[in-house]
């Protein structure tokens, strides 16, 4: 994948997840917002314009059918948990995770035992747990970097294994995540994704300068 489109894949990512703070700060998502009459997103937007934006990147990702199942780490269940069910079940981790409201409420997670929460591989660099207006999970994203070759198959060989259990073949499946085809060259990744009417799943796998290899595995509701 070239430069300029994994930039475009992140951007569309980023506004995909609005679940995530992080995404408020994007070029992205600044430009989505700001068209929506916000100046500062961090500090100004509302859950009803996060919403607006997350629904229409989510308009051009969801496919035709429910899903049978739809999986996500540890035990958490999209457009069931709420946050103090969360909170608890990563206090149950060690988890260290601070809140943050941005429109929607979020809880963001860093340095997690990746066995605590049922995963393989090394500690969790960043988790982020989203909460829609209704005060339930709408996202999560589960986010590694830095990673040894043998970790990154660890990984991705768990995460795309776990959806592929539950959910058969995945509908879009591009790159090689092999490690040593990610290291080749600066900016590499292989994706995996299953969409449905009201859930997607990304495994991203993903070599780039300034974190080396990474997996980020990304479960969202795709209710409207």
């Amino acid at each position: 994948m070239s430069a300029r489109a994994w930039v475009m894949a992140g951007a569309g990512a980023a506004l995909l997840v609005l679940g995530v703070g992080g995404a408020m700060h994007t070029r992205a998502g600044l430009r989505a917002l700001a068209a929506l009459g916000v100046p500062c997103p961090a500090d100004r937007v509302s859950a009803a314009q996060v919403d607006h934006v997350r629904r229409a990147g989510l308009a051009g990702l969801r496919g035709d059918t429910p899903a049978p199942v739809r999986p996500a780490v540890a035990g958490l269940l999209l457009d069931m948990t709420t946050e103090a069910q969360a909170q608890a079940l990563l206090a149950r981790a060690h988890a260290a995770c601070e809140v943050q409201a941005r429109g929607y409420r979020h809880l963001r997670c860093r340095g997690v035992d990746a066995a605590a929460l049922g995963l393989a591989g090394p500690p969790v660099s960043e988790m982020w747990l989203s909460f829609g207006p209704a005060g339930r999970l709408v996202g999560v994203d589960v986010y590694r970097r830095g990673m040894r070759p043998d970790d990154v198959r660890a990984v991705w060989s768990d995460a795309a294994g776990r959806l592929r259990a539950a959910l058969g073949a995945p509908g879009l499946a591009v790159g090689d995540p092999a490690p040593d085809v990610l290291a080749a060259s600066p900016i590499q990744t292989a994706r995996v994704q299953y969409r449905y009417a009201d859930y997607v799943a990304t495994v991203t796998a993903a070599h780039l300068p300034q974190t080396g290899l990474s997996v980020r595995e990304q479960y969202l509701s795709a209710r409207m």
